[in-house]
């Protein structure tokens, strides 16, 4: 390991070690960025709830009790969320404001650090937005895990509200992919949205960490869907589209010393 390495490592060598044996939160400089904890994932949604990213046994679930958990005095049973398959998710300070050369050389000593290997250090989240019949609003988010081995997976969360406030709907379906290599997951990503027949379509592009999507062209706002810090947004599918493949080639040229064809399993 060079010494740069070695300077780039320390705070978040530190961080990480220090948050697991510490009686008080501890406080960092809030010009440096370290990893500084996980905290459960969640979906990027507008809705009245929480939807985490949960990699479903058997690979999907699905919730159509709505909001009172009745309808026309049927009961309806609320899905329950499984916490030992709730992925976490990493939380970088001020890492914003780091530069890509210093999270390639994390990546590569992820296990340097000591995290868990089950803790995905990089997240892509992308959610389409519209109105389908009668006006009902529908939205789909895709988010793309990836491991520091480049391993990753993609959950997809389809939400749909439905013709009636507080009845059967709004109804939810939630799915994961098998293990993926970043080749493969990179392609499956480019097919979301490509025909959705919504109206008064919207998208936006969410990441972990948030320098990933420094070079993007849509709208930068402050996300207000924790642990998401920011959000760009898009009112075309072709800018969306645009900026996506710009953001997949940073995040291969991230992984570029790993082997992105590699044969997974599960």
């Amino acid at each position: 390991m060079n010494t740069n390495s070695v300077s780039v490592l320390r705070p978040f060598f530190l961080s990480w070690n220090l948050r697991n044996v510490a009686l008080e939160p501890i406080k960092f400089a809030s010009n440096e960025f370290c990893l500084t904890g996980t905290c459960l994932g969640e979906c990027p949604i507008d809705a009245w709830k929480r939807y985490f990213l949960e990699i479903p046994k058997n690979g999907y679930k699905k919730d159509i009790s709505g909001r009172t958990q009745h309808a026309f005095g049927i009961g309806m049973k609320n899905t329950e969320w499984d916490p030992n398959r709730i992925v976490n998710l990493p939380i970088y300070n001020n890492y914003h404001k780091s530069g890509m050369d210093e999270l390639k050389i994390i990546i590569n000593h992820w296990f340097d650090i000591f995290i868990p290997e089950d803790i995905p250090c990089v997240a892509v989240g992308v959610k389409g937005h519209g109105n389908y019949s009668d006006i009902r609003e529908i939205q789909s988010v895709n988010v793309l895990l990836i491991w520091n081995d480049a391993v990753c997976k993609i959950i997809t969360l389809d939400w749909m509200e439905g013709p009636l406030e507080d009845c059967i709907t709004p109804e939810w379906y939630m799915n994961s992919t098998s293990l993926l290599n970043l080749k493969n997951a990179i392609e499956k990503m480019h097919e979301f949205y490509k025909n959705d027949p919504w109206s008064n379509t919207s998208y936006s592009i969410y990441t972990i960490p948030s320098c990933i999507g420094l070079k993007l062209h849509g709208k930068m706002e402050k996300s207000s869907h924790a642990p998401w810090e920011l959000e760009w947004n898009y009112n075309d599918y072709t800018e969306l589209k645009n900026d996506l493949n710009l953001l997949l080639i940073e995040i291969r040229n991230l992984f570029s010393d790993f082997s992105l064809e590699s044969d997974v399993n599960g």
